[in-house]
């Protein structure tokens, strides 16, 4: 079927059946119901069956991504991916057989649609994509990919270029017509956009360095953003016209200014320098300091830094601060300083921020979030005095990492930063009623969306972010401090993704990592000089890591996010399927075993406040260890004390009983590591590695690093061999940004 819009729609509800009732019409409430199927019949066309429903087994949405897969393979081919010589055989090929790998017979197809319909045929549909949203991000980022030519190529690719530009146009019109076939069952709401308008993106700044958090001005013609500066060592606030010209720098403090924002008259910004709110005039002068703010508050504790939203009335400004605790919104006088907290996070969430005024200042956004993938939308009336009226509203569901968002001038509907795969995030439209959908403008790591009043300008914030592995030397149990030179710094995991979290096997062997080469994160294994290199899970498009050795070197447990929460498993080092230890009812992060590998802890919030916790490695009940709170447990390699994270100091407690106590005061949050007789923390100002002796408490700087060398997002930063001679470390090689610009955004 083809709409009159042009795009096509491939329909079969030869056995639909009525699953949900939920959003169901009264007409379709009142609707006579069609007989059953008969269990342990099998009905439909059988070439494109998944392996249950060659089975008569029970059936659900992943189902119908098989056969979705199989559909789109015989588009890509030209041959259908089952096919017998009688339906008996065909049956037995979806049950038994793989079919031919894609790119045998369509050479030079990229790599990532073979590997999407790779994924979509797997037998297992634990090991499909879970969701028909996961499997059109995927295929969007793809067609973006394709259209723009960065692609990766197959190999019998690489030599036949001009054969290959024929291969792209047949990708790109398959791409389009397996997004048509997607809208038979495509769950949308009402209103959703399936297809996003052709439009102009260009950038606006292309400085060396970082140019971040753009806000256009209100009469659309300005951008203000922060910019480290020509020789990225300072964050300021520049103002410069969206049509060309030079930047007019705002500040010169040596501290850091971010997150730039213009009152509704276009005459000041607020922004915010180290735990205060400032105001300065848009076109420059003295900044005057409006509020403080607990230090910490801001940036250093927080997945994603907040924004300051001016209400339309000049008036107010809401904000998020950490006083008493977990970040939420506050609103202060623009005039005074003085504030009022504004919202109230559940117990045991983790932030609330991004707060924006709609553009009749009725109604206040923010997002909340219960962990770090888990974040929602809330809708929060408010009175004209600044304060809130009635109750607050969750808009959308908790199954998305959201980073920030921006009203649409009308007021009806939201811009809204996603993290997508890996670092992917992407920028999605929400409207009311509806469920957020992709703009397909760009791709990458775009955050930070800001509108023009009249709607029809976009600005938005391009990251590039490229994370490697680094070996060094370590100072052994008996050494000192050494110069950085002398450390003989090499990278063994070197690639264009994102590769973090080493960790180095107890026999010293072999490397676990994390990577998002593959376009999401999927945990990897390599020598420990950085060869043979290969992905040990293959879980699909979600977000997992803190990969941790058994004491044996045998098997790695990882945190994997999935339905809304994040669950712990174990893998093979060798290999084969994870397996769960957890529930998924929780938020259990940052598992590491005991040094007998009889239990692994963790971090989880099922009590509350998040607190450490352990599990038996055959699974079972989970027993709660701290009370104080925690994160980030390992236990000291003689298993008499657990070392965990409290606020952001080190403490540990007797894993036989006992009362915690204090080891570390500074700062170490995640940057810890125990081995030997030594933990081993970073300090990012100065940028160094100190160690702490635990047998004669002596405590001393092993290394100072010419560059704030633990460049990390909420994962683990470095390892440290058993012997103490050798440190593993994931460092930020290239992390730049530019602002870019949609005209005539609809």
């Amino acid at each position: 079927m083809i709409t009159e819009e042009g795009q096509v729609k491939l329909l079969d509800f030869g056995l639909a059946k009525l699953s949900d009732l939920h959003d169901a019409t009264d007409a379709e409430l009142t609707r006579p119901a069609a007989p059953e199927t008969e269990d342990g019949r099998i009905l439909g066309t059988v070439c494109y069956m998944s392996p249950e429903q060659a089975e008569a087994r029970k059936t659900d949405a992943r189902s119908d991504i098989f056969s979705f897969g199989a559909v789109l393979y015989e588009m890509i081919t030209g041959h259908r991916a089952f096919m017998g010589r009688s339906k008996i055989s065909t049956l037995a090929a979806i049950l038994q057989s793989d079919p031919k790998p894609a790119a045998e017979l369509r050479p030079g197809l990229p790599r990532d649609l073979a590997r999407i319909v790779e994924r979509c045929l797997r037998k297992d549909p634990a090991w499909r994509y879970q969701s028909a949203a996961d499997l059109k991000i995927s295929l969007f980022d793809l067609q973006r990919e394709i259209a723009s030519g960065t692609s990766p190529l197959a190999p019998a690719a690489q030599a036949a270029q001009p054969k290959w530009r024929g291969m792209r146009l047949a990708a790109t019109a398959v791409l389009g017509l397996a997004f048509g076939a997607m809208g038979a069952w495509w769950l949308a709401a009402p209103g959703a956009i399936h297809t996003a308008p052709q439009v102009e993106v260009r950038p606006l700044t292309t400085f060396a360095g970082n140019e971040s958090e753009p806000a256009l001005s209100p009469d659309g013609k300005l951008i203000a953003f922060a910019w480290d500066g020509p020789h990225q060592d300072n964050y300021d606030i520049y103002v410069r016209l969206v049509d060309g010209g030079n930047a007019l720098r705002l500040t010169t403090d040596p501290a850091p200014d971010h997150a730039p924002a213009w009152s509704p008259d276009g005459e000041r910004l607020a922004f915010l320098r180290d735990s205060a709110i400032y105001l300065i005039p848009a076109m420059g002068g003295v900044p005057r300091k409006l509020l403080e703010m607990p230090p910490g508050s801001l940036f250093e504790n927080l997945a994603s830094p907040t924004s300051i939203s001016w209400s339309p009335d000049g008036r107010f400004l809401a904000f998020n601060s950490a006083r008493g605790g977990t970040p939420v919104i506050w609103i202060a006088s623009a005039e005074s300083g003085e504030s009022h907290r504004a919202s109230t996070a559940p117990e045991g969430y983790y932030m609330e921020v991004s707060p924006a005024f709609s553009p009749d200042g009725r109604t206040l956004a923010y997002i909340r979030a219960r962990d770090t993938y888990s974040r929602t939308v809330v809708l929060q009336d408010m009175n004209p005095d600044g304060t809130t009226k009635g109750h607050e509203r969750e808009i959308v569901p908790y199954d998305r990492r959201i980073e920030q968002l921006a009203w649409q001038p009308d007021g009806r509907g939201l811009i809204l930063a996603v993290r997508t795969m890996g670092e992917r995030t992407g920028l999605f439209r929400l409207k009311p009623g509806g469920t957020p959908q992709p703009l397909g403008i760009d791709s990458g790591i775009l955050i930070w969306p800001t509108l023009s009043p009249s709607g029809d300008r976009l600005a938005y914030q391009k990251r590039t972010v490229d994370t490697n592995i680094y070996r060094m030397d370590g100072p052994g149990p008996d050494g000192g401090p050494r110069p950085y030179e002398e450390c003989h710094v090499t990278a063994v995991v070197d690639s264009t993704a994102n590769d973090r979290e080493p960790a180095i096997s107890p026999d010293g062997r072999r490397l676990v990592f994390n990577s998002d080469r593959l376009g999401y994160y999927e945990i990897h294994l390599a020598g420990a000089d950085g060869s043979n290199q290969v992905a040990v899970t293959g879980m699909g498009p979600t977000a997992m890591g803190s990969p941790r050795w058994s004491p044996d070197s045998q098997t790695i447990a990882f945190d994997r996010y999935e339905n809304g929460h994040s669950t712990i498993y174990t893998v093979s080092a060798d290999g084969g399927m994870p397996r769960r230890i957890t529930d998924e009812r929780f938020r259990d992060i940052r598992p590491s075993f005991s040094h007998d590998g009889k239990w692994i802890y963790f971090a989880s919030n099922r009590s509350g406040p998040v607190e450490i916790w352990k599990v038996s490695v055959a699974g079972g009940e989970p027993q709660k260890i701290t009370a104080n709170s925690g994160i980030e447990p390992f236990e000291s390699p003689d298993g008499k004390l657990l070392y965990y994270v409290s606020g952001e100091a080190l403490w540990a407690v007797p894993t036989a009983g006992g009362e915690p106590r204090q080891v570390l005061e500074e700062p170490v949050f995640l940057l810890y590591a125990v081995a030997g007789s030594g933990i081993y923390y970073g300090v990012r100002n100065p940028p160094g590695l100190w160690v702490l002796r635990t047998d004669t408490g002596r405590k001393f700087e092993y290394v100072r690093f010419p560059k704030l060398a633990f460049g990390f997002d909420g994962g683990t930063v470095f390892s440290v061999s058993a012997d103490e001679r050798t440190i593993f470390f994931s460092q930020t090689d290239r992390m730049e940004s530019d602002l870019m610009l949609v005209d005539h955004f609809r």
